[in-house]
């Protein structure tokens, strides 16, 4: 403990010795100097991190584009059983994500986040030599399960590693790369689908699945190289490694001296000393008010996003488009593109999100999605199935204007703020709270989705514009901003202390 604080005081100290940087007023209108751009090692120690979250794109996809591929349907979905075997796929990936986001909270916090990023990619590696090697539904869907946990691992893990080792002036840019890369994997395994389809073998469809292997290897190989968070080695006492991290991230030309480094290393220290000694356990969370709020906060951010309709549009991307009448080529083409879409959203929302409110981000994804979505539902309702060209086509146009009013507005920001809402010493457990949610939501949106669009069509839509709408409201009057303040500034908007404010700091 005496050491702990006597590297605080030694940072505090250091500080009057550099002299003044950029100065930028936070979500407060507090001014907080800081080098204007994050520093290249940070930014590519990012991007390397982001495997990981290509890697859970591409495996989620793998299924969607396998819909389209005829070895495919004749090996699994031949039977009159089809729909109920697509819904199981989909429902054991979404629940094994469940399970992996508790695994990860576990993980992350005993053997640290870059551990659980490696755990996560050998489970991938298992769930695609699985996949591949399937000769029957049931060995299938064990892989899809597994590919689950390990998708559950990599979204909770990954946003609370970016979020610890990103400045806070760019947190937004930095952790919104889990966003970018995860439609990357998307873009990627849409684009490999297409290709496979041109295979008229059998092994045309195993092909999706041995490349999910390959880029599980090379992710387990890469996320060896990154460090490990500077906030867990604080947690765990291994201050002099930790202050070597977070100086050597956050060095840049404008701080050559890494003086925002030191002082956030102080507060960082000052804050995890107060809260060394509080539980870890979810019963904590959930028995104090202002923890609570952050569970509310994280749970209810995750329901909008899975309430909205979107994964089960994306995952039924190729069914939705054959029924608008469009051949297997083109419904794996229009797949590709739709998601081209969310990745050109994505990466401008990682660009305005730091400059932007994220709440006011986030209402304006809720209500343009529920406006978009009950277009759709009005075209599919007279055009479906119908003769009508323009009408299909308009059906068409906004499925893409749904993804780019989710992309361009919110893709990254609520990775950004599940994250950074939640204090250092139950960041892991807390992140549990919105990916819990986002899968659990996700099972129960998409088990039935196949067989709901068989059964009652168009009118499955107006399940996600009421509770999209219900959702975005309660987001918008009761989130707390948390744009421009360091992790541990964030604990003020909860109504926690913060031990050592950054205006003490100057």
């Amino acid at each position: 403990m005496h050491q702990a604080e006597d590297e605080a005081k030694t940072a505090v100290d250091e500080l009057e010795t550099v002299p003044e940087i950029y100065l930028e007023d936070d979500a407060d209108g507090v001014p907080v100097s800081h080098s204007r751009f994050p520093s290249l090692l940070n930014f590519l120690i990012i991007l390397v991190a982001a495997t990981s979250s290509f890697l859970f794109g591409y495996g989620n996809n793998a299924v969607a584009g396998s819909l389209a591929q005829e070895s495919f349907i004749e090996k699994f979905l031949s039977g009159p059983n089809a729909s109920a075997l697509i819904d199981g796929m989909s429902a054991v990936f979404f629940a094994g994500g469940f399970i992996g986001t508790f695994i990860q909270g576990y993980v992350s916090d005993k053997f640290g986040r870059r551990f659980c990023a490696e755990m996560a990619a050998l489970f991938m590696v298992l769930s695609g030599v699985l996949g591949a090697a399937s000769v029957n539904p049931a060995m299938f869907i064990v892989s899809r399960g597994i590919c689950g946990i390990s998708g559950g691992m990599i979204m909770t893990n990954m946003p609370v590693y970016m979020s610890e080792i990103a400045p806070a002036h760019a947190r937004g840019l930095l952790v919104g790369m889990h966003a970018t890369y995860l439609i990357l994997g998307y873009i990627v395994c849409g684009l490999a689908a297409l290709g496979f389809n041109f295979i008229t073998k059998p092994i045309q469809w195993r092909l999706q699945f041995i490349m999910l292997t390959f880029f599980a290897v090379v992710c387990a190989v890469s996320v060896m190289f990154i460090p490990e968070s500077p906030r867990w080695y604080v947690e765990q006492g291994r201050l002099e490694e930790a202050t070597a991290i977070m100086e050597r991230l956050h060095r840049t030309k404008d701080d050559p001296t890494a003086r925002m480094a030191r002082a956030e290393f102080a507060q960082i220290v000052a804050q995890v000393n107060a809260e060394r000694d509080l539980p870890h356990s979810y019963w904590y969370i959930l028995s104090n008010p202002h923890l609570r709020k952050r569970a509310y906060c994280s749970v209810l951010l995750f329901a909008m996003v899975q309430s909205s309709g979107q994964l089960v549009i994306f995952n039924l991307m190729p069914i939705l488009f054959a029924g608008l009448g469009f051949n297997n080529v083109l419904q794996l083409g229009l797949s590709v593109a739709w998601v081209a879409v969310a990745g050109l959203g994505s990466t401008t929302n990682a660009l305005i999100v730091d400059r932007v409110n994220r709440v006011k981000l986030l209402g304006i994804c809720g209500y343009l999605m529920a406006i978009a979505m009950s277009i759709e539902a009005t075209l599919q309702r007279f055009y479906l199935n119908s003769d009508s060209k323009p009408g299909m086509n308009a059906a068409v146009a906004f499925f893409f204007i749904f993804m780019a009013c989710y992309s361009f507005t919110a893709d990254c920001v609520v990775y950004v703020y599940n994250a950074e809402i939640w204090p250092t010493h139950l960041r892991s457990k807390g992140v549990t709270f919105g990916l819990g949610a986002f899968f659990l939501f996700g099972i129960i949106y998409n088990s039935p989705s196949a067989q709901a669009f068989e059964s009652i069509g168009w009118k499955y839509y107006l399940v996600f514009i009421c509770m999209t709408l219900v959702c975005t409201t309660l987001i918008v009057f009761t989130f707390p901003e948390t744009r421009g303040l360091t992790l541990e500034e964030v604990n003020s908007k909860f109504g926690d202390q913060v031990e050592l404010p950054m205006t003490a700091l100057k």
